[in-house]
């Protein structure tokens, strides 16, 4: 009844204004963003507090931060607001791919070697539509799709996915390499063995990527640390042809340099195991653009 959606607004209102302070960290910017004046800000935190019975922010002059409690409820709210966008925007593509967002979210490789041409064939069959592409490591990706923030990512394996429900659809075979340069002590060389490969500077990926944690499972704990870390595989392509290591690289990245004979491919006695490149959606109906996205990639 009214008096039911009375309480459900009164409700959001109270939510929408702490998602506003824990951003601005500020109840004052909070007011200006929202347009409301400070005290009535301050009335809806301490309502919402009081209807929570905990403690959301710590106070002081300058500004506020949030508790504990107000950390593990950020978390929830910020979910529950993007829930509410993707409803919305959903109503407003009832009536076709008019309007709307497309937001996809995927790595360096999967954009390049899966995902590129198709989001490029979408842009010339629905121009009307908004592109959002959040370019980041797997398990960036995978955090925005948790948080909604994403409709579907294309994201390489390995992957542990126990508890989420989300759907993965195999799409393509990814293969590691290891490429040097033709005048390095290793080409040419067949069987080459693990303790062989850690006797040369080996080249990797930075950070937390899908990639390299593949390959240093397959390279084992005992072996060396990477000597380069590099912030993209063109670069350790770049890095390797001016041979100044063994670059580790997905071998669609080290294709060109292959073909011109700037890089040869080590032949290992135990090569690398391929995995799989997955589109990874969540198992609720998808809205109207990221559905008609999906059909044309065939899934």
């Amino acid at each position: 009844d009214s008096r039911g959606v009375l309480r459900v607004n009164e409700a959001i209102g109270k939510y929408r204004a702490f998602l506003a302070v824990a951003d601005a960290g500020s109840v004052t910017e909070a007011a200006r963003r929202l347009f409301v004046s400070q005290p009535a800000v301050s009335a809806e935190i301490a309502a919402l507090e009081e209807m929570l019975g905990v403690q959301l922010f710590f106070r002081s002059r300058r500004g506020v931060r949030l508790t504990e409690a107000g950390e593990m409820l950020l978390e929830h709210v910020k979910s529950a607001f993007s829930l509410l966008d993707t409803g919305r925007e959903r109503l407003r593509e009832l009536a076709g791919l008019e309007r709307g967002t497309l937001r996809i979210g995927a790595s360096d490789m999967t954009l390049r070697f899966y995902l590129l041409d198709h989001i490029a064939e979408f842009r010339r069959l629905y121009p009307a539509v908004r592109l959002s592409v959040t370019n980041a490591p797997t398990p960036k990706t995978l955090a925005a799709l948790r948080d909604g923030l994403i409709d579907f990512g294309v994201v390489s394996g390995p992957l542990a996915m126990e508890g989420d429900d989300l759907l993965l659809t195999p799409v393509r075979q990814v293969f590691d390499v290891f490429a040097v340069a033709p005048t390095h002590p290793l080409a040419g060389h067949t069987d080459v063995t693990r303790a062989e490969l850690a006797e040369y500077p080996m080249m990797m990926l930075e950070g937390q990527t899908s990639t390299r944690a593949y390959v240093e499972r397959f390279l084992g704990e005992d072996f060396p640390s990477p000597a380069i870390e590099l912030a993209t595989s063109d670069l350790l392509i770049e890095f390797a042809k001016r041979g100044i290591g063994v670059a580790s690289v997905v071998r669609d990245f080290a294709e060109g340099a292959l073909m011109t004979g700037e890089l040869v491919l080590l032949s290992l006695r135990d090569p690398i195991p391929p995995r799989q490149m997955y589109l990874v959606r969540p198992a609720r109906p998808a809205p109207a653009a990221a559905k008609t996205m999906l059909s044309l990639l065939g899934v």
